[in-house]
């Protein structure tokens, strides 16, 4: 009797193991591969209807990555019963992977989405208090503080704000802050760094030392603009405020990088008799409308080979903002989940031409991927969409695209003289703005990783900013003061602005556009009628299919493969070079200039952290 309940019970069991097992399966009850496309068919579709939904109702404090993230949540325990990683399929297993990345992620609360919102938020709120009226206590950085850094001499004042933005650090912000440290940290198991998660769609848990390697590379480029800076806020300021030999107070480095593209400002042009054109003036003349800016941009893209937009779409997905809707930037709001559209700048200006290239290669981009099904669909890694407007950019701003393909400064000769001018304002704003979110992403990823303390968050800051930047702490705070990093640093660790893509994006960016120059023939070494920095790309064929074949991947394959046709050498990794070769005649110059003067390059640094104890 007990032998037939044991075989009873045995029976049983195995009936609700099979019972249990047709429950987790789907379509025709196995878990193969044709089944998981049935399953991928179904994710599709949601996401789809989630991204339609996202456009019409869009949430401005989570990125659409992170909200495609949590709407796709409900199907991750079933994706992770498969054995994807041996299906047959390559684009099949890579949807797999793609997709899984998000179950890494705890869902996200209120607490994640209101420490968000304060960090995003924190450059227009107002807590500070007047120089002249500390009563009023309502003055933000962007809007207020930043003009002041841009257009004032006076050492006393742009200090002041300086010391008192930081003073008065509201406590919610730093909770904020506190939230995404524990809330990076505690993603890890034994053994593992945070910056596994936060370096998960480059597919490269080191990516921090690619990055590193890319600060060596333009680090004696860096140091000659130094000690140039150096040398033009030591003429300006005096030799009591600004030392011959050593570090360069920060208040004033922020100072000479928001004067980059100000006409009247503390640099002075390598040659200044030979004026820079006024391209505002240009732009005038010329008469374009804002939408125009829009269309010249798309014509730019039809013209190397891309399908050209019809005039309904363009009339459909292109919206023309509230006037001052776009912030102190005027930036446009791109819709690139679902249904595309561009929310583009009311006002006409060069900066903002060279912008809306970029904007439309955002487009362009999302066009592309977004023919691919879930997870493929998705960006190769977060600024590669960036890195491919930046070698649009670098295009559309060279003089011989502007004369010949625009109709604008007819009436100048670029020689060297003035072309040398015209790379020594881009190159001061590059030189400044890339090191500094090197900096931001150094010391957040050590922060996350555990490689400092919380207490020594600060004076790792300063150490971070002397080592690569040659820059010190102006003044000490007051008593109670927690932090000095600017806004951008807080920014940089929310999804939508992190430093990595402004990072990747800026060095790939040249990157490409040097690739794809010398496989057209547009730069040739040694040739000075084929320079890198004249390198137009309108009009050719061959440019418009090696973009296309870049954007079409989507993320189907790695970052570093869909690079990877682009050189003769098959690189699959980011380099500094063609950074520093673009800025060639300006990294010579400075030299040359620096030795004649006498001065001295490089700065010694001191452990604030060490003193601090």
């Amino acid at each position: 009797m007990l032998k037939y309940q044991f075989l009873l019970i045995t029976v049983l069991l195995a009936l609700t193991d099979l019972i249990q097992g047709q429950n987790i399966t789907t379509g025709n009850n196995t878990l193969d591969e044709e089944s998981a496309r049935n399953l991928m068919q179904r994710i599709d579709d949601v996401y789809w209807k989630s991204a339609t939904a996202y456009r019409r109702f869009a949430d401005d404090t989570l990125s659409p990555e992170i909200l495609m993230r949590e709407k796709l949540r409900e199907f991750y325990d079933t994706m992770q019963k498969y054995d994807w990683k041996n299906f047959n399929d390559p684009l099949l297993k890579r949807q797999f992977q793609v997709i899984l990345r998000g179950a890494s992620y705890p869902p996200i609360d209120h607490k994640f989405k209101r420490a968000t919102q304060l960090l995003k938020g924190m450059s227009r709120r107002k807590w500070v208090c007047k120089k002249e009226e500390p009563q009023k206590c309502k003055m933000a950085f962007v809007h207020q503080i930043k003009t002041i850094f841009t257009n004032s001499d006076n050492l006393n004042e742009i200090k002041y704000y300086w010391r008192e933005w930081r003073n008065k650090l509201p406590l919610d912000v730093i909770q904020a802050f506190h939230y995404y440290i524990d809330y990076y940290r505690n993603l890890t198991v034994a053994n593992e760094t945070a910056s596994k998660y936060w370096y998960d769609q480059y597919e490269d848990t080191n990516f921090l030392t690619e990055l590193e390697g890319l600060m060596e590379t333009i680090g004696p480029f860096y140091r000659e603009m130094h000690a140039h800076l150096r040398h033009v806020l030591r003429i300006k300021y005096g030799k009591d405020i600004i030392p011959p030999t050593g570090l360069i107070p920060h208040h004033l480095m922020e100072q000479v990088t928001y004067q980059s593209w100000k006409k009247d400002s503390v640099l002075r042009n390598p040659f200044p008799e030979n004026k820079l054109p006024n391209l505002q003036s240009e732009l005038d003349d010329a008469g374009f409308s804002p939408f125009d800016l829009v269309n010249i941009s798309a014509r730019f893209f039809g013209s190397i080979g891309f399908e050209n937009l019809t005039e309904n779409f363009m009339h459909d997905h292109f919206i023309e903002m509230e006037p001052g809707s776009g912030g102190p930037d005027c930036k446009s709001r791109i819709f690139d989940f679902g249904e595309i559209e561009m929310n583009y700048c009311p006002k006409v200006y060069y900066k903002k031409l060279l912008q809306t290239h970029g904007d439309v290669s955002t487009i362009q981009y999302a066009l592309a991927k977004n023919n691919l099904s879930v997870g493929l669909n998705q960006e190769a890694s977060p600024g590669f969409g960036n890195a491919l407007g930046e070698a649009v950019i670098l295009s559309v701003s060279t003089p011989k695209h502007l004369q010949q393909r625009l109709g604008l400064l007819k009436d100048y000769e670029y020689d060297d003289l003035l072309n040398t001018n015209r790379l020594y304002r881009l190159a001061v704003h590059s030189l400044l703005t890339i090191p500094t979110y090197f900096v931001h992403e150094k010391l957040w990823v050590d922060i996350i990783n555990k490689n400092i303390s919380i207490a020594d968050i600060n004076c790792h800051y300063w150490n971070l900013m002397q080592k690569y930047m040659g820059v010190g702490k102006p003044v000490e705070n007051e008593e109670g003061s927690t932090y000095d990093m600017p806004y951008k640093f807080y920014e940089g660790i929310v999804d939508q602005f992190r430093s990595t893509k402004k990072i990747f994006g800026e060095f790939l960016g040249y990157q490409i556009y040097r690739a794809v120059c010398l496989n057209i023939g547009e730069y040739q070494r040694g040739n000075a009628y084929k320079t890198l920095d004249n390198c137009d790309l309108a009009g050719n064929k061959q440019v418009g299919h090696l973009l296309n074949e870049m954007m079409s991947a989507g993320s189907s394959k790695p970052w570093r493969e869909i690079i990877k046709p682009l050189t003769v050498r098959k690189l699959t990794h980011l380099t500094g070079t063609a950074f520093i070769e673009y800025y060639n005649s300006i990294n010579e110059w400075l030299s040359e200039d620096n030795l004649s003067k006498n001065l001295q390059v490089g700065w010694t640094a001191t452990d604030r952290c060490t003193k601090a104890q």
